[in-house]
């Protein structure tokens, strides 16, 4: 106990991809960690908790995330080698758009840039789609390209496996709600728990997720929950829906907001919505509605083919924990000492894991970062337009 006295100490309340890396690298940097979340992570009702995520570099004409994701997918590169099985499939991206690709839109803004920037992009037009990518329909889709430099991770596996490295690396993990930030109105030094117990600490690190305003209960015009459909289809034809000829895709992305994975090995493929969605109380029962799934087999009717009748075989509904301009909340609150608050995945999040701890770590310990200050505490009128659902 006179160890932990003599560190500093801090509470993470949160085990998804922000709390758990934020976590570990605190722990590496020796401060006395305590982790909070109210499931063993992965947590089931927990938006990192999936089958797969996205990790691409494409983000239109925005040159900051690009470049950031593209030090995060190096680093998902080498995790394969750390947790030593693929925790990244590099089976590339296909984003296509239903007319020519035309400066200003989202699809040629990223292929020129990624092309800038040295990225081997291939141009796909009707004749390439119908040769590579059969399961698409050619007539439907006339242009786009195809980023090899991408792929998917499988989120759930990721979050179990980043558990074990945290409670490898002395992070000690609690299986408790917090319910309430201790201290005074401007300062935090401490939580308690459902279970009525109390935990104090030199600094409360608050990476909740969608559930992040019902602790920091003055962020709630600030930060929101929505719910996102994600739903699971069994094909009849699971052979071209395969990963050579079937890569992670968003078609029309930037205005359907549709985009999926190839199919798994047990014959699952996964398509899911990055659009407005619908604000959501995340503790409550949440399912994905009967529209959700007829605006899904609506458009697979004129993108593939044999996929409209596909039987549903799963569903859930993602909690994306959303900012009024898309970007992460990494910062010291402003008025309550001792009080960070990371979050605001905005849907987009989980590609950077492998650089989201040591960002979340510089922010903690007041340490500069190139990257933080367009996460910095900010109010609605410095939010552009929602440029989250740019970025699934």
């Amino acid at each position: 106990m006179q160890a932990e006295r003599n560190r500093r100490t801090v509470v993470v309340v949160g085990g998804g991809v922000f709390g758990l890396t934020a976590a570990i690298e605190l722990r590496r940097r020796g401060w006395f960690v305590r982790l909070f979340d109210p499931a063993t992570p992965p947590n089931p009702a927990a938006s990192s908790t999936d089958i797969s995520k996205a990790v691409r570099m494409d983000y239109g004409a925005d040159e900051f995330y690009t470049e950031l994701a593209e030090k995060a997918i190096a680093r998902w590169r080498e995790w394969n080698v750390l947790f030593r099985e693929t925790v990244y499939h590099e089976v590339g991206f296909l984003l296509l758009t239903p007319s020519p690709m035309a400066p200003g839109g989202f699809e040629r803004d990223g292929f020129d840039l990624l092309r800038k920037r040295g990225v081997e992009t291939q141009r796909i037009e009707r004749d390439d789609l119908r040769r590579r990518f059969p399961a698409w329909n050619a007539d439907a889709y006339v242009d786009g390209y195809f980023n090899p430099h991408a792929g998917w991770t499988p989120s759930g596996r990721v979050i179990s496996l980043l558990a074990d490295r945290a409670r490898a690396e002395g992070v000690r993990i609690h299986g408790a709600r917090v319910i309430e930030l201790r201290g005074t109105d401007s300062r935090v030094s401490g939580v308690a728990t459902e279970g009525g117990a109390t935990f104090s600490a030199d600094f409360v690190l608050v990476a909740a997720g969608a559930w992040t305003t019902t602790l920091v209960h003055e962020l709630s015009d600030l930060i929101w929950a929505t719910g996102q459909p994600v739903l699971h289809f069994a094909p009849s034809e699971p052979e071209i829906f395969r990963p050579e000829s079937f890569p992670v895709w968003g078609a029309d992305i930037s205005r359907t907001g549709w985009y999926g994975f190839p199919i798994t090995a047990s014959g699952v493929l996964k398509v899911a919505n990055h659009g407005p969605g619908r604000r959501v109380e995340p503790s409550e029962p949440l399912s994905v509605s009967e529209q959700d799934v007829e605006r899904c087999r609506e458009f697979f009717l004129g993108t593939f083919n044999g996929l409209s009748d596909a039987p549903l075989v799963g569903s859930r509904l993602c909690l994306y924990c959303d900012t009024p301009d898309g970007d992460f909340w990494i910062d010291h609150h402003p008025r309550r000492e001792g009080l960070i608050v990371a979050a605001g995945g905005s849907g987009h999040g989980f590609k950077f894991a492998p650089v989201l701890g040591e960002i979340i770590a510089d922010v903690v310990e007041r340490r500069p970062n190139r990257w933080a200050g367009r996460f910095r505490w900010r109010s609605p009128r410095e939010g552009g337009a929602d440029g989250a659902r740019h970025r699934g």
